[in-house]
C-alpha cells in the first residue's frame, strides 16, 4: 500500500475514521484542480471520455460522478476550455440550460440512479436473509411445539 492510503483520500476530503485528522487542509479549489488536471491526463489523445474519467475517479475517490464532474466543469470554465455559463438576458429564456450544465446534470442523475440500485440490491439481499430466519424460527417453533 502506498502512504497515501494511509492519510488523507486523494484530492483533499474527509480521510477515513481509522486515520488521523490531516494536520493542513487542502487550499481552496484545491480539489477541483486536481480533478480537472487527472481527467484531462485520462481523456488526452482521445484516450477515454470524460464521462468514463469522472466514473473512475468517483470509483477510486469515493465522490459522485456527478460531483466529479462539477469540479471538473467549474475549473474549465474558469479556464476557458469549455463554454462559460452565460448569463440569462433577453434573448435568453429563464431555464435553459448551456450543453454544459447538461452533462453535468445527467452525470448526477446518473450517480443518483447507480445508487438507488445499490440500495435496492442491499435490501434486497436483507429480505431474503430475512425470510431465511423467518424459515428456521418457523421449524424451530414447530420443534418446540411437539417437544416441548
Amino acid at each position: 500500500m502506498d502512504q497515501q492510503s494511509h492519510s488523507t483520500p486523494p484530492f483533499g476530503g474527509t480521510p477515513p475514521a481509522s486515520s488521523p485528522a490531516p494536520t493542513t487542509e487542502a487550499p481552496r479549489g484545491g480539489i477541483a484542480e486536481g480533478i480537472f488536471a487527472e481527467v484531462e491526463r485520462m481523456t488526452a489523445g482521445g484516450a477515454m471520455t470524460r464521462s468514463d474519467a469522472f466514473e473512475r475517479i468517483s470509483e477510486r475517490t469515493g465522490r459522485r460522478a456527478g460531483t466529479v464532474a462539477a469540479n471538473y466543469y467549474r475549473i474549465a470554465r474558469k479556464r476557458g476550455t469549455v463554454a462559460s455559463r452565460g448569463k440569462r438576458g433577453p434573448g435568453r429564456p429563464a431555464g435553459s440550460r448551456s450543453t454544459g450544465d447538461a452533462a453535468v446534470i445527467l452525470a448526477r442523475l446518473d450517480s443518483a440512479v447507480k445508487d438507488l440500485g445499490d440500495l435496492l440490491r442491499a435490501q434486497d439481499a436483507e429480505i431474503t436473509k430475512l425470510r431465511e430466519q423467518s424459515a428456521q424460527f418457523e421449524k424451530l417453533r414447530d420443534w418446540m411445539s411437539k417437544n416441548g
